[in-house]
This record gives C-alpha cells, sequence and structure tokens, in this order.
C-alpha cells in the first residue's frame, strides 16, 4: 500500500509544485492508537492528501504544513499548523463506525489543509544531466510509527467468595503486562472467615492469560484462565483441641472474565466474575460441621485499574 501511495503522490508531483504536509498521530496513546486502527487513518489520510495535490512527508521530515490529531475527554483535536495560520477541530467518539469516523476524519483535515494552503514554491531548475540518465526518484511516502507504550495495568478490587450459601469477603491485587490484546496477568487474594469457633483465611495465588476484546470505544470484555495455588488457614478457638491451627496448600486452576469500563486516559473499572477449582475442606467437630468448602469455588467483585 505505500508503494501504491508513493506512486500516486509522483503523479501529482509531476503534474504542478505541491505543497508538502505532515501527519502526525504520535501524541496517542499506544491503547488508542490500536484501538482506532492508526496505520488505516494514517493510509486514509495520505491518500486524501495526494488526491487533493499535496506531498505526504513523515511527520519527522520538513514540511509547509503540519496535521496532528490528540486525544482529548470528548474524542480528538485536529490542528493543522501553516507558515502564518493555524486552525483546529474537533471530533467526537462513538457515534458511527470505525470507517465514518475515518471519513470524517480524513475530510476535515482535507478542508483544514486547504484553508491553510500557501502559494506552492517554484520548482528548482532542473539539473544538467546525461541523456543516459534516468529520472530522480522521489522519496516513498512514510507514515508515523505506532506510539511505543509498557501496556502495564494494576488493579486492587474487593468481592466476594462463595462456597454454597456462605459467602465471605475477598481482597485481590493484580498487576497485568500487555501484548497487543493479549496479556499475561499475576494476581493475588486474600479471603478471610470468621466464626465463633474458626477462623479461616484462604490466600491465593496465580498466574494468567487474557484477551482483550474492544465492544466499543470505552467497553472491553476481557476472558481468561489461569493457575495457581490457594493456601488455607485455620485457627480453632477451643482451647481444649489438640490441634488449634494448620495449613493446607491446594493446587488451583481458574475460568474468569472481566468487564472493563475505561472512564479516563489512565483510570478503568472493572467487573470481575471466575470460577475456580480446588481441593475441597470440611472442619467439622463432634459430629457438626463448622466450616466447608467445595471443590469449585466462585468469585465475584469489582476493581479499580490504573495505567501507570
Amino acid at each position: 500500500m505505500t508503494a501504491l501511495l508513493s506512486a500516486l503522490s509522483l503523479v501529482f508531483l509531476t503534474q504542478a509544485p505541491a505543497v508538502s504536509v505532515s501527519f502526525d498521530l504520535r501524541s496517542l496513546s499506544y491503547q488508542d492508537y490500536r484501538r482506532w486502527e492508526g496505520v488505516e487513518l494514517e493510509r486514509k489520510v495520505a491518500l486524501r492528501l495526494i488526491q487533493e495535490g499535496f506531498a505526504v512527508v513523515s511527520p519527522e521530515s520538513p514540511a509547509q504544513l503540519r496535521l496532528r490529531a490528540s486525544r482529548t475527554p470528548e474524542g480528538l483535536r485536529l490542528e493543522a499548523a501553516g507558515p502564518r495560520q493555524r486552525v483546529e477541530q474537533s471530533v467526537r467518539m462513538g457515534r458511527g463506525s470505525l470507517a465514518e469516523l475515518h471519513l470524517e476524519i480524513a475530510q476535515k483535515l482535507s478542508e483544514m489543509t486547504r484553508a491553510l494552503k500557501p502559494e506552492p514554491e517554484p520548482p528548482p531548475p532542473e539539473p544538467v544531466a546525461a541523456e543516459s540518465a534516468g529520472p530522480v526518484p522521489q522519496p516513498p511516502v512514510a507514515v508515523a510509527s505506532a506510539p511505543r507504550s509498557s501496556e502495564l495495568d494494576l488493579s486492587l478490587g474487593l468481592g466476594s467468595l462463595w462456597r454454597g450459601p456462605a459467602v465471605d469477603p475477598h481482597l485481590l491485587l493484580s498487576i497485568r503486562q500487555g501484548l497487543g490484546a493479549f496479556g499475561l496477568e499475576a494476581e493475588a487474594g486474600l479471603g478471610v472467615s470468621r466464626g465463633a469457633e474458626l477462623t479461616v483465611l484462604e490466600a491465593q495465588g496465580g498466574a494468567f492469560f487474557s484477551y482483550r476484546l474492544s465492544a466499543s470505544e470505552r467497553l472491553q470484555l476481557e476472558p481468561g484462565v489461569g493457575a495457581g495455588v490457594v493456601l488455607h488457614n485455620y485457627q480453632l478457638t477451643s482451647s481444649w483441641v489438640s490441634d488449634r491451627s494448620g495449613t493446607q496448600v491446594s493446587p488451583a486452576g481458574w475460568a474468569r472474565m472481566k468487564l472493563r469500563w475505561r472512564f479516563t486516559e489512565r483510570f478503568a473499572a472493572e467487573l470481575r466474575v471466575a470460577m475456580g477449582l480446588l481441593r475441597p475442606v470440611i472442619h467439622a467437630s463432634e459430629g457438626g460441621t463448622l466450616w466447608s468448602r467445595g471443590g469449585v469455588r466462585l468469585e465475584t467483585g469489582a476493581s479499580l485499574s490504573w495505567w501507570p
């Protein structure tokens, strides 16, 4: 596609001196650049400007007109700067498809570029060259590279552990390293159950592999699977019992789903539902059950996620 844009640019350049224009998306975050398909947007804007008779160059190269897009809470701010003037327009997000968004941005940038178009510079005199010398090749159209980001997410949440009819509070901390839409995540959690005769603490640690799917501009679904361990610590209050406390370790596996809503550039709210498989535990005394958990444990909760 770059070769095609270069060929079109050459056609227009041979017809008349062209005004050089650059388009810069480097101020966007990595997530926004991927969500709005920045490479495809750059291609469409470059093609539109070439059709209008402009010479599209890289953001790092000197240009007579400079176009730039930056993030705002409502959407995008489009800026066009020339030798003497500067204009701005805004684009609101979430009102149509991605193709419609690209078309609106390309149209507005084209209008802004035409409004600031300076008088084209006269072409330099052609050098005297030997007849055998071929035509001087023009530089290819270049687009800005995608912004780089660590894609590191930190989240802290509070929820519930469901073990049959009983429910215990659950504190959860996680850190996720994104690999594009995929991610590797480490989770640590703590559940507490207090009774008149028994106190139970269950600490968990696991590693997860997840996939983040964008349902809209701000809403994301994230299924994942993980494996780890659960440490079960108990303490009996009765003084006459010989074995009053102890710790058991159980391997565990989880199937998990997250629903994420990104409400600012760096913060998101998450709802989490997970089904865990682990070794069942029962504490009984004098024929009665003090505490029990089966081999399946349901985890629900809400958390706040932050991108550093």
